[in-house]
C-alpha cells in the first residue's frame, strides 16, 4: 500500500480481465469498484430519505384530524403539535449540516459518513419507543443532525472519490438512493398500516449496514488525503509537496479499499477551513459562489418539494382518495420519481446541469398549476388532476431541483473551503425546509388549497432565472486538492471575486452554457 491509502493498479491481470469483461459487456473491476463505493455510501442518503418521509404515514393515524388516536400515547391534537413533529427533524438537520464540514474536514469525509450512523440508529429506535408528543419530536430532531450530516458529506465525498466525467451520473444515482428511501418509507406505511411504531423504527436496519460495510468499502477521497499530506508536508519541511500517488480518481484507478480507517487516523490541525472561508468571503472571492449555492438550496425547498413528500398521502386525501389508497398512491409516484432521477443519471453529464434545470423548472411549475385547478374543480374531479399534477411535480423535481443543487453545490467552491461551504449551503436548505414544512398547512388553511400551489408555481419560474441568470454550467470541472478547486475550472464566468487565478466578478451575470 501507498502513501495515504491508495494503492495504484499494477497488477497484470486487471487489464486482461477488464477487457474481457468489456467483450462480454459486463462491467470492469474499476466500475464494480465505483458503483459499490457509491451504493454503500449512498446509504445514508437512503436514510435521510426514508427518515424524513416515513413521518407522512405515521401522521395518518397519530393526527387526532384523521384518525381517533386518543388511546394513544401520541396523539397530536393541533397544527402546533404536528408542526413541531413533522420539522424537528429538520431544526436537527440544520445542526447537523454545520457540523459536517468541519468534522469531515478533520477526521475525513468517511469516517465522518460512518460514525454518523450513531444518529441514524438511536434515533429511530427512539422514535419506536417514544410514549410523548415531546420525546418524539427530540428523537426526531436527534436522526435529523445525522440527516444534515449526510447531505453535507455525502456529494462532497463522492465528487472528491470518482472521475469528473462521470461525477454527475453518480451523483443523481445518489439521489436515487435518497429518493429509494422516500419510497421504501411510504411501502412500509402501506404494508404496516397502524404500526407506526416499527415504520418509524425500520430505518436502523440500513444504519447497522452502512457501519459494517463502510469501513472496507468507503476509502478516503483522495482531495482530503492530499490535503493533509500537503500540511504534513507544510509542517515537516515548511514548503508545500504534492504526493504523486494522490491524484484525481479516473475510470482505471479508484480508490483503495480498507484505506479509510488509515486515512483518517490522524485529525488535522491546520487553519480552519471555516477562518479559510471567512476570509474568502471578506475578499469577494466566495460571494458568489456562496450566493449560488444557497441561491439553490433555498429554492430547491421553497418551490413546494417538502409539501409533496410529507403531506403527499394528505394532499391525495384532499382530493378525496382513501387513507389507505393515499400511501399507495405516495408510493406509485415515488416509484416514478426513482425512474426519472435515473434518466438524468444518463442525460446530466451529456446534456448539462444548466439545461436540465431549467427544463425541469419549467415542468414543475406548470404541474404546480395543475394541482393548484385541481382544488377548484368539483369532488368528482378533483382526484384525477390532483394525482397528475403530483406525477408531472414529483418527476420534474427528480431532474432538476431535487439531486442537481446536491451536485453543484459541491462542485463551486474551491478545496481549501469547500466542506464549510457546503455546510453553510445545506445549513439554507434546512432552514428553509424547516420554515416550509411549519407554515405550509396554516398557509393552506388561510389562503386556500389552490392559491397555496399557484405562489409555489410561482417560485419554480423564479428558480428558471435565477438557473439562467447565475448558475454556472459545472459539467466536467475539477474537484482535485488545489486550492483552486472547481471554482477555478468552471468555463462559464467563475465564482468569487477579485482578480488573479481564482478571482472573479462579484455579481450575478447572465451565464453562457
Amino acid at each position: 500500500m501507498v502513501e495515504g491509502g491508495r494503492q495504484p493498479l499494477n497488477d497484470q491481470r486487471a487489464p486482461l480481465a477488464d477487457a474481457a469483461a468489456a467483450a462480454e459487456g459486463l462491467p470492469s473491476e474499476p466500475e464494480r469498484s465505483y458503483a459499490l463505493l457509491v451504493f454503500v455510501t449512498g446509504l445514508s442518503l437512503f436514510n435521510f430519505g426514508y427518515n424524513t418521509a416515513s413521518i407522512s404515514g405515521a401522521l395518518l393515524y397519530i393526527d387526532l384530524d384523521q384518525t381517533d388516536c386518543s388511546a394513544e400515547v401520541v396523539c397530536l391534537t393541533s397544527a402546533f403539535e404536528k408542526g413541531c413533529v413533522v420539522s424537528s427533524v429538520l431544526l436537527g438537520a440544520c445542526l447537523g449540516a454545520l457540523s459536517g464540514g468541519p468534522l469531515g474536514d478533520r477526521f475525513g469525509r468517511s469516517r465522518a459518513l460512518i460514525y454518523n450512523n450513531a444518529f441514524y440508529i438511536i434515533g429511530p429506535v427512539g422514535m419506536a419507543l417514544s410514549q410523548s408528543v415531546e420525546t418524539l419530536s427530540a428523537t426526531r430532531a436527534l436522526t435529523g443532525f445525522g440527516v444534515g450530516v449526510s447531505s453535507a458529506l455525502v456529494h462532497l465525498y463522492i465528487g472528491e472519490s470518482v472521475p469528473a466525467a462521470r461525477r454527475g451520473e453518480y451523483g443523481a444515482l445518489l439521489v436515487m438512493l435518497g429518493s429509494g428511501g422516500v419510497l421504501v418509507a411510504n411501502l412500509v406505511a402501506y404494508a404496516l398500516g397502524d404500526m407506526w411504531r416499527l415504520d418509524l423504527g425500520l430505518s436502523a436496519a440500513s444504519a447497522l449496514l452502512q457501519v459494517l460495510m463502510g469501513p472496507f468499502w468507503m476509502p478516503e477521497s483522495p482531495a482530503w488525503l492530499m490535503k493533509r499530506h500537503q500540511h504534513s508536508s507544510n509542517s515537516s519541511s515548511g514548503t508545500a509537496s504534492t504526493s504523486p500517488a494522490l491524484v484525481e480518481p479516473s475510470p482505471e484507478s479508484p480508490p483503495a479499499r480498507g484505506s479509510t480507517l488509515l486515512a483518517a487516523a490522524s485529525p488535522s490541525t491546520e487553519e480552519s477551513s471555516w477562518l479559510l472561508l471567512w476570509k474568502a468571503l471578506r475578499s469577494g472571492e466566495a460571494r458568489v459562489a456562496l450566493g449560488v449555492g444557497a441561491g439553490l438550496q433555498l429554492l430547491q425547498q421553497i418551490s413546494g418539494i417538502n409539501v409533496a413528500v410529507y403531506y403527499g398521502p394528505k394532499i391525495f386525501t384532499l382530493a378525496h382518495f382513501s387513507k389507505h389508497f393515499s400511501i399507495l398512491l405516495s408510493s406509485a409516484v415515488s416509484l416514478a420519481q426513482l425512474a426519472a432521477t435515473l434518466l438524468l443519471a444518463l442525460l446530466v453529464d451529456k446534456v448539462g446541469r444548466r439545461i436540465m434545470a431549467l427544463v425541469g423548472c419549467a415542468l414543475m411549475a406548470v404541474s404546480l398549476i395543475i394541482l393548484g385547478l385541481a382544488f377548484c374543480m368539483p369532488e368528482e374531479d378533483a382526484g384525477v388532476l390532483a394525482l397528475t399534477g403530483v406525477f408531472i411535480y414529483r418527476v420534474a423535481f427528480s431532474i432538476s431541483l431535487g439531486p442537481l443543487p446536491y451536485i453543484i453545490t459541491a462542485e463551486i467552491f474551491p478545496a481549501a473551503y469547500r466542506a464549510p461551504g457546503v455546510s453553510l449551503c445545506w445549513a439554507v436548505n434546512w432552514l428553509s425546509n424547516f420554515g416550509v414544512s411549519l407554515t405550509f398547512l396554516p398557509m393552506l388553511n388561510t389562503i386556500g388549497d389552490a392559491a397555496t400551489f399557484f405562489i409555489y408555481a410561482g417560485v419554480c419560474l423564479l428558480a428558471m432565472v435565477f438557473v439562467w441568470a447565475c448558475v454556472p454550467e459545472t459539467n466536467g470541472v475539477s474537484m482535485d486538492g488545489d486550492d483552486g478547486g472547481a471554482a477555478s475550472t468552471v468555463s462559464t464566468p467563475r465564482l468569487g471575486g477579485g482578480s488573479g487565478g481564482t478571482g472573479v466578478s462579484a455579481r450575478c451575470p447572465r451565464l453562457v452554457v
